[in-house]
């Protein structure tokens, strides 16, 4: 079973330049006002330039019923355009070029990807996560 932690705490010094492009994907360019359809275009963009800015290969992105990384293939499936999720998935990535920094993947994977929304865009993390709509995270408390 999965254990709930501060996960949005957990990695501090995340690349400005990450946080930037996620900041513009979401903000100016607008992914949380689009469907899958526009979105996952948005998604690649962003993965493409966090992917120079760590100096990896850039993950493909595909339509699946669930979200998961293959590997080898180095391939993102998501059901819709989720920032989270996409962040979630692109650490697995990151891991695949021994990147990760908690020995469990998924603890690993969890705490980027939500510690990476809380630094980019802190107030809709905060409405997020008084709201309920992260996973994985202790009950909000102000």
């Amino acid at each position: 079973m999965s254990e709930v932690r501060d996960y949005h705490i957990m990695f501090r010094r995340i690349s400005t330049d990450t946080l930037e492009f996620i900041r513009k994907t979401v903000q100016d360019k607008g992914l949380w006002r689009v469907g899958r359809e526009e979105g996952f275009p948005l998604l690649e963009e962003m993965f493409r330039e966090v992917s120079g800015v760590y100096a990896i290969a850039t993950p493909s992105l595909i339509v699946a019923t669930y979200e998961h990384y293959l590997i080898p293939a180095e391939r993102i499936g998501l059901p819709k355009a989720s920032l989270v999720s996409a962040l979630h998935e692109y650490r697995h990535h990151m891991q695949k070029y021994r990147m990760g920094h908690y020995p469990d993947v998924e603890v690993d994977a969890r705490a980027w990807s939500i510690s990476a929304f809380y630094n980019a865009l802190p107030e809709a993390f905060d409405k997020a996560w008084k709201e309920g709509r992260i996973w994985y995270l202790t009950p909000y408390s102000s």
